[in-house]
């Protein structure tokens, strides 16, 4: 590692130790902005980075539970138990499953073990993070922590344009992230220029000051800008969720408005390379109807993919084909050529279970019911504002999340587990426990602790601070 790698992650490592929370922020720069393949040079192609960052942050959790600063309640929250049982199941369906055929991995592949181990540090960190984000302030460090990634790849993507190196990542005139990243593929560089839309606007609403909140959202236009670049349709489809989304519960009228038009301004300018790719789906589309061409020439491997997928989750419902044998079992319902599954539930739920498939699920519906829940007459909002920005930011991730996912298999992409934690966290800190709720006596850290009293929260419950 260079010089500028090891002050890095000395620093991260320290700081992890003294305020392990800090380790999380530290932790997720390191792998959703995916540093080792931004700057390999820096850090190098077998870096351990990631392992002594997560091994400082789980050793200042001990001493924050030494002092009794750590709240091990959440363990017993219905998320946290979907996600043990979630990641439970994804490995027992490697050794559990009826389906078996011995397959040699192309090389490039990732075998079934090294994805098992991907997805179990994966997990392992978000339980971590889960226990340490327990405040109002470390969560929205954390999305200014995610908002510095955003803004770095919009700044790396619009380089890559105006220097003439745009040609050098990807292929067909799409923008692909580095190699060796999880967004090499344009489709999964795409994701990251979705969530900045949401990301910088609500930040931005959440300051008051006029130059800074405006000069945030003039980073939007080049989020644009870097998502035509990757061509990617199903981004183009999510952002347009996303913005549809804002412009019916903005903060600033005015400013989602110029957000409508200033999209469809940019996308009539500046996205040829992506209309002329929805222009070929539509033509496509035509000629399948009329027998002219396949499917899978007309929408590539999707529906085809799906097809299979749904076939496979009917003969193997309970711990699917096992991880990582989607395209292994893939010749047994299609004769065209082997593709992935195209589809996040779709891939969980045929390789590991519909069970997996239908917890995934159950992630998004906790968070959907409640879109346009109203908050308590007596909460008091940052900002001046009516209501919370962070709930309508992570309403916004959640549904750009969800679009992306129907095109894009995403088990072991560490972003979409940590969009998952951010709501997490957010639902941790504004719980409020039923009065006639009774806490399991001696089952769990901190249970020896006064609680408050019925009928009197708080001021911390009603009142939210930035």
């Amino acid at each position: 590692m260079s010089i500028a790698a090891l002050i890095y992650v000395a620093f991260a490592c320290v700081m992890s130790l003294f305020a392990p929370w800090l380790g999380v922020i530290f932790y997720y720069l390191f792998s959703v902005g995916q540093m080792q393949s931004m700057w390999p040079h820096h850090f190098g192609a077998e870096s351990r980075v990631a392992l002594l960052m997560t091994a400082a942050t789980l050793i200042g959790l001990c001493g924050a539970t030494a002092i009794r600063g750590i709240n091990y309640r959440i363990l017993l929250y219905p998320h946290t138990i979907a996600i043990v049982i979630f990641a439970a199941w994804v490995n027992l369906s490697i050794p559990y499953t009826s389906f078996s055929v011995y397959y040699n991995p192309l090389p490039g592949e990732l075998t079934t073990s090294e994805i098992v181990e991907i997805f179990n540090k994966i997990i392992i960190f978000y339980l971590i993070a889960a226990l340490l984000i327990d405040t109002r302030k470390k969560l929205i460090w954390l999305i200014y922590g995610f908002a510095l990634i955003l803004v770095y790849y919009t700044y790396w993507a619009n380089v890559m344009y105006l220097s003439g190196q745009y040609w050098l990542f990807g292929i067909n005139g799409r923008l692909g992230g580095m190699p060796k990243s999880v967004y090499f593929d344009e489709n999964y560089l795409a994701m990251l220029y979705v969530f900045a839309t949401p990301v910088l606007y609500y930040i931005g609403i959440s300051f008051q000051n006029f130059y800074l909140r405006y000069g945030i959202w003039l980073i939007i236009p080049l989020t644009w800008h870097a998502l035509f670049l990757t061509g990617s349709r199903g981004g183009l489809l999510a952002l347009g969720f996303v913005i549809t989304y804002i412009f019916f519960r903005s903060f600033h009228k005015l400013a989602s408005i110029g957000i409508v038009i200033g999209l469809t301004v940019a996308i009539i300018y500046q996205s040829g390379v992506l209309l002329n790719r929805v222009d070929e789906t539509i033509d496509n589309a035509a000629q399948v109807e009329d027998d002219v061409i396949s499917e899978e020439e007309a929408l590539d491997p999707r529906l085809v993919s799906w097809k299979v997928g749904m076939e496979i989750i009917r003969d193997y419902p309970v711990f699917g084909v096992g991880v990582g044998n989607f395209t292994v079992a893939f010749p047994d319902y299609s004769n065209t050529k082997r593709h992935v599954a195209h589809n996040t539930f779709i891939q969980l739920a045929a390789e590991c279970g519909l069970l997996t498939g239908l917890i995934y699920l159950w992630w998004f519906w906790m968070r959907f019911k409640n879109f346009f829940k109203k908050p308590p007459p007596d909460a008091k909002f940052p900002a001046g504002l009516h209501r919370d920005y962070l709930e309508d930011l992570l309403n916004s991730l959640y549904i750009g999340l969800f679009m992306l996912a129907i095109f894009l298999d995403l088990m072991i992409f560490e972003i979409l587990y940590f969009i998952f934690l951010l709501s997490f966290s957010k639902y941790v800190i504004d719980y409020k426990v039923p009065d006639n709720y009774r806490k399991p006596k001696k089952s769990i850290y901190r249970i020896g602790q006064r609680e408050p009293v019925p009928d009197q929260p708080a001021e911390a419950e009603t009142t939210y601070t930035r």
